[in-house]
């Protein structure tokens, strides 16, 4: 099987996937500190006592607002301490709905909302030192070595309407280096967090295809200033999976026609032929 044919149209049924639907892009950002019960509620702003946010976490970045919902509504947030949100409306006002807890929506999913919306993102499996389309994300094979030996488990042998097969497998471990280029060091850390999601999403996928013991690990953003005049920026994920791979032969049945039997009784030979029936 050919991993990088099955990672390309993967990647891009994740981008897609996520672009139309944004509350997907929600989890990507989430963390403990985002969902919580109000202790306070009034025009303007929202308590929580349990909560430590630090100072202005979630207020406006270039003009993206965060979002708090409460009660079936939203509110823009303005700015934030560490225990209130400063929000625009009066939170008080809505009426509490099960589970009773609000949820924040960090700005960072608007920006990536948008980023992924405004261009499309190139999927390369060929080699490419720099992508000349960004943003971009390219697949490359950084190794694949055997990851387990068979002592006589290794082969099958099996025959099925006058075929028989011999099967020998061998558990294959490669790692499959994933680089996100962009042109902006926010869009690419974004776009880090994301994939990272979607591995994680993927995992029943990864299963139908035959992979186990699939892993992830990263690197730190750099930028590839070596390369291009303008600034590029560039971070790579790295994707550990087994599989095994079989190889069959396969030949024909070489059919009995005709067996002896020879029975000894007090040194007489006796020799018996028994022909196959006939259909």
């Amino acid at each position: 099987m050919i991993i990088e044919a099955k990672l390309v149209p993967w990647i891009r049924a994740g981008l897609e996937r996520y672009r139309t639907t944004p509350q997907m892009l929600e989890l990507v950002f989430f963390d403990a500190s985002h969902v919580g019960t109000p202790t306070v509620l009034g025009p303007g702003l929202l308590t929580d006592t349990e909560k430590l946010w630090l100072p202005n976490e979630y207020a406006p970045e270039d003009g993206v607002q965060g979002m708090v919902r409460w009660g079936g509504e939203t509110f823009p947030i303005l700015s934030n301490t560490a225990d209130t949100l400063t929000v625009s409306g009066d939170p008080s006002m809505a009426v509490p709905q099960e589970p009773f807890c609000y949820q924040i929506v960090p700005p960072a999913v608007a920006r990536l909302t948008t980023f992924l919306s405004a261009k499309p993102v190139t999927v390369l499996s060929s080699f490419a030192q720099v992508p000349t389309a960004m943003p971009a994300i390219t697949i490359r094979l950084e190794k694949e070595e055997q990851a387990q030996t068979y002592l006589a488990e290794s082969l099958r042998q099996y025959g099925e309407d006058g075929i028989e097969f011999d099967i020998r497998s061998q558990a294959l471990q490669a790692s499959y280096l994933l680089s996100i280029w962009t042109e902006n060091r926010e869009a690419t850390l974004y776009l880090y967090a994301w994939l990272q999601n979607y591995v994680l999403n993927s995992l029943p996928l990864f299963a139908t295809w035959g992979l186990y013991d699939v892993g992830v690990a990263g690197s730190d953003l750099d930028p590839a200033l070596q390369y291009l005049a303008e600034r590029t920026y560039t971070r790579h994920l790295l994707l550990t999976t087994t599989r095994v791979e079989r190889a069959v032969t396969m030949r024909p049945v070489e059919w009995v026609s005709d067996l002896c039997i020879k029975v000894y009784a007090h040194y007489a030979q006796i020799p018996l032929h028994i022909m196959p029936a006939m259909e």
